[in-house]
């Protein structure tokens, strides 16, 4: 009788492309749920456009407080960057919690030949692509409505991708920490709508008290409104762009230095 051995060897795991298989896993998942987006993404910036843009322009368009532009012309570039923030943070918090805790995503990718950092990088780069698509979109609705006023324009699509890569990886990693879900809706209602709310997307900076104006200098949705709106307007930002830059810099690989511990912890590699 002939003994055959074998040896069978574990897969090796991922090297290079392997975040683009993690990608292709939730834009997979999107393909499915798309539709539940589109109000969101697209609807409701345009919504505030018309809403607050027109209607309340009417009573502050040409004020000083606001450089002299239409409120339309200056809210519109605050809400492109904090639109991708939303939309891209958004898909970070429950969903992330959800494929450690109510599913088994995080469990079978990390089965599988893909490393922590791929598994990590792929649902970030997903969470980028959810933002650069309603970014290119709200783009398009600002072209539409005479908005862009500058060669620069363009670059408001940049601005708004810097802001939500310099915000997922923080979000990431908390999402990944919390103990229960309930501390995510914490999350939204004194993270991420306040964020919004006092980073200049409705009104200059200068209107807060000085008190609250530090809060605003070291968030990056701030950096990034500046930056959006300096793109359209043609106007320079309130600090140097190197300086904008800088800080949406530091917040992206801190925020990705986190997340990645976070996710090493959870699954325990």
């Amino acid at each position: 009788m002939t003994t055959v051995s074998e040896n069978v060897e574990s897969p090796s795991r991922a090297t290079g492309s392997g975040a683009l298989h993690a990608f292709e896993h939730w834009l997979l998942n999107y393909r499915r749920t798309w539709h539940g987006s589109v109000f969101s993404g697209f609807l409701l910036p345009l919504l505030f456009i018309l809403g607050l843009g027109m209607a309340v322009g009417g009573y502050v368009n040409g004020s000083d407080a606001i450089g002299g532009a239409d409120y339309v012309a200056f809210i519109a570039p605050g809400l492109l960057a904090s639109t991708a923030f939303q939309i891209a943070t958004g898909e970070l918090t429950w969903p992330v919690y959800a494929a450690t805790r109510w599913g088994s995503q995080y469990k079978a990718m990390q089965a599988s030949p893909l490393t922590n950092d791929d598994i990590l990088n792929g649902h970030l780069l997903y969470a980028l692509f959810r933002a650069a698509v309603s970014a290119v979109v709200f783009f398009l609705v600002m072209a539409a409505f005479g908005l862009l006023d500058s060669p620069l324009a363009p670059l408001a699509i940049l601005a708004a991708m810097l802001t939500a890569l310099a915000s997922i990886g923080a979000v990431y990693a908390i999402s990944m920490s919390v103990k229960n879900e309930s501390a995510l809706s914490i999350v939204h209602r004194f993270g991420i709508l306040p964020l919004t709310l006092f980073s200049a997307v409705f009104f200059p900076l200068d209107q807060l008290p000085l008190a609250i104006r530090p809060l605003a200098w070291i968030s990056p949705v701030w950096h990034g409104v500046e930056l959006s709106r300096a793109s359209t307007l043609g106007v320079a930002p309130p600090w140097p762009w190197l300086a904008h830059l800088a800080v949406l810099v530091v917040w992206a690989v801190g925020g990705w230095m986190f997340a990645r511990a976070a996710l090493a912890k959870r699954l325990k590699v």
